[in-house]
């Protein structure tokens, strides 16, 4: 298996050689520095106060030519409590060479385009989840995302190759990549495959996925995902549905049951972003855990003029296993720098 990701990551030099050659177009770098402080109460049978989704991250994007291009996003710092913080961050760098967590580099890939034809090789997200993927990790408000997000080692290395329709409608792609039910990549002979259909059709935006997750040597677990988006206007209804109610104890396998995800969001001018967002989670007669629900209002502002680089955020959510509310309000703000 190693050759033959060695051999694909020839191809793809050979053909970065063939794109320098070609042109130069769309020749840039640039690098953002993104904090997040979120302040979140939490009231119900077992009260808290935690830091949310409060984070600092590093993004770097760049191309080289129109054919190739660069994606690293770096997760500095995270954590949810203000006397854990830096320990919970430090285990961003102790999960380094590791499978089945994540860790400092969320991101480490490069693209390769002719065509109708786009060749990804790194570290990537699995295609898998619906559309609440779409967002990147500093914009989500983890209390309102599905258990799948929250739990799925999601960044793995591998590669895939996608294309897309002549109408630029449709993209279908396959990918390849380690296991995050595997200890480290590679070595421990655990690989998903996956394949992915995501299409833009006016007001409707599919993104299906079928994904085989090796959770032990010769056995796959399999994960379906249909995500679900409707545009109309200023409002955007979207509906993902996966078949599991998230990871085991062990996170060595999915549990069995489903997941709905939803959102309704409403955008009435470019400084505002309000939506409704949940999840309802079906779990099995024999689980440990009944059905669980929680639903909550979110409210974003941007209120720099003709920017979205900083966010003002704040949600109030129910959720049914705290048996209480949660309350949070937070601050993001991307600082980007142009390289060349």
């Amino acid at each position: 298996m190693k050759k033959y990701l060695l051999s694909i990551a020839a191809l793809l030099l050979g053909l970065l050689a063939h794109s320098q050659e070609a042109d130069d177009l769309g020749n840039y770098a640039e690098i953002s520095v993104i904090p997040r402080l979120d302040l979140n109460p939490v009231f119900g049978s077992e009260p808290d106060f935690t830091l949310g989704n409060s984070s600092l991250y590093l993004y770097f994007e760049g191309a080289a030519s129109e054919h190739f291009s660069w994606t690293v996003s770096s997760h500095l710092l995270g954590g949810s409590h203000f006397n854990t913080f830096f320990e919970e961050s430090g285990d961003l760098y102790r999960g380094l060479g590791y499978s089945d967590t994540n860790n400092v580099f969320d991101l480490a890939y490069v693209d390769l385009s002719f065509g109708n034809w786009t060749f990804t090789l790194g570290k990537d997200c699995i295609t898998t989840g619906g559309h609440e993927y779409d967002d990147d990790d500093w914009l989500v408000h983890p209390q309102l995302a599905s258990p799948l997000w929250n739990d799925l080692a999601c960044y793995q290395w591998g590669g895939k190759v996608a294309w897309t329709t002549p109408s630029e409608m449709s993209t279908f792609s396959l990918q390849m990549t380690a296991s995050p039910f595997g200890e480290h990549p590679f070595s421990s002979g655990l690989w998903t495959y996956s394949a992915q259909w995501s299409g833009e059709y006016g007001w409707y935006s599919p993104l299906w996925s079928v994904s085989a997750f090796g959770t032990e040597p010769g056995r796959y677990t399999w994960l379906f995902s249909l995500g679900n988006q409707f545009s109309f206007d200023d409002w955007t209804v979207t509906l993902d549905w996966s078949n599991t109610s998230g990871m085991t104890p062990e996170y060595d396998d999915f549990m069995k049951g489903s997941t709905l995800h939803g959102r309704i969001g409403y955008t009435p001018t470019e400084k505002w972003d309000l939506s409704l967002r949940g999840n309802y989670v079906f779990t099995p007669k024999d689980s440990l855990l009944e059905n669980w629900w929680n639903l909550g209002a979110v409210a974003e502002f941007y209120p720099l003029r003709d920017s979205q680089d900083l966010r003002l955020h704040a949600f109030i959510e129910y959720d049914s296993l705290l048996g209480g509310l949660e309350l949070c309000a937070g601050v993001l703000y991307n600082l980007n720098f142009k390289l060349w």
